[in-house]
């Protein structure tokens, strides 16, 4: 969308950064060692100069640069001034064909300046690019409000978000207590012999199986909000951190943590474990970091895969080596001493 545009106007507290054509915004701040870094919106990262005040200074001083030693990009198409004036082109040029005027608009008078522009030849000279090794100076940035302010907005944002999507919340308790009643009704008061802890171990496998597969929701937790995030991030909002520690919270609490409370809660004592109340309150604690984990997994693959469909294959695919390596589908004994440190990875083994 961005380059459907014929002309750009980059300016910063009135200040005029850049005017001319839409495709050679990018080449126009290379030159001055503003480069956009690879797989960047351009877009997004004119706003991070134009907001940042060393980026503003180090684009003016080129630009006065440039007016004394006639370092023009484009013939008659662009004219750029460091005075920090916003400028209005008149089309024309001088007898020498390597010049044009620009026109200064003030309050009652207008003043005429011309800025000699060096035409550039139609091959080579327009393919010229800095150097791959120059390296970018990191800035730091100045953000408006305070950290418990963007935390407190966004955190509300996302309460917002996570109450219209109803379904998504009520879906997650209504299939954790059906789980929970399933599961209490298959192995149901199982006797205290060879086949009943046969069929305890497997209770605790498949319950754990089923958080582990549940917590692939998560990946839309961040999938989601990638773009509003990155934009938000890029024009200065906030950091990453408050948006991070939003996500997490209202996503392992309401999702995550109270899931695997009312599935433990309604199958434990319906299966026949240890009646009593450390044995349960422990059994719930692990179920509980189970499924926080497995979700911190899944939102680490969302973060570093761009699309949900990736990312859900990705998820899926390393939750089966995990229950592979648990300890519960092959011996640990068994396992080819090559492939021995991958279970130490698997919280199926932990849980």
């Amino acid at each position: 969308i961005f380059y459907m545009f014929d002309q750009t106007l980059v300016v910063s507290k009135g200040a005029c950064l850049y005017f001319g054509p839409t495709d050679t915004a990018a080449d126009y701040f290379q030159r001055r060692e503003l480069v956009c870094p690879p797989n960047y919106n351009i877009a997004d990262y004119l706003l991070d100069i134009a907001m940042d005040q060393e980026l503003v200074a180090k684009a003016k001083s080129y630009n006065g640069a440039e007016a004394e030693k006639a370092d023009g990009l484009t013939s008659g198409h662009q004219a750029h001034l460091g005075g920090g004036n916003i400028v209005s082109r008149r089309g024309g040029a001088n007898t020498n064909g390597n010049t044009s005027e620009i026109t200064r608009t003030s309050d009652d008078r207008s003043y005429e300046t011309s800025v000699r522009m060096e035409e550039m030849g139609s091959s080579g000279s327009s393919t010229a690019s800095l150097s791959d090794s120059t390296t970018q100076k990191k800035q730091k940035t100045v953000y408006p409000t305070s950290f418990l302010t963007q935390l407190r907005v966004i955190m509300l944002r996302s309460f917002q978000t996570l109450i219209r999507n109803k379904s998504l919340l009520v879906l997650h308790f209504a299939v954790a207590i059906i789980l929970g009643v399933f599961v209490g009704g298959l192995y149901f008061d199982v006797p205290m012999d060879l086949a009943g802890f046969q069929n305890r171990a497997g209770s605790l496998f498949f319950m754990l199986a089923l958080l582990g597969f549940s917590s692939i929701s998560a990946l839309g937790a961040f999938t989601d909000t990638r773009t509003l995030f990155v934009k938000e991030r890029s024009n200065g909002y906030y950091p990453p951190m408050p948006f991070i520690i939003s996500t997490l919270l209202f996503d392992l609490i309401p999702l995550r943590i109270i899931p695997a409370i009312l599935m433990g809660s309604v199958s434990y004592f319906m299966i026949g474990l240890t009646a009593d109340v450390e044995t349960f309150f422990k059994f719930l604690l692990i179920l509980v970091l189970f499924n926080v984990a497995t979700a911190m997994f899944c939102l680490v693959i969302a973060a570093g895969v761009r699309t949900t469909g990736v990312a859900s294959l990705a998820s899926s695919i390393v939750m089966l080596f995990m229950m592979l390596f648990g300890g519960f589908l092959i011996n640990s004994k068994q396992i080819p001493k090559a492939l021995t440190w991958i279970q130490y990875l698997s919280m199926f083994k932990y849980g």
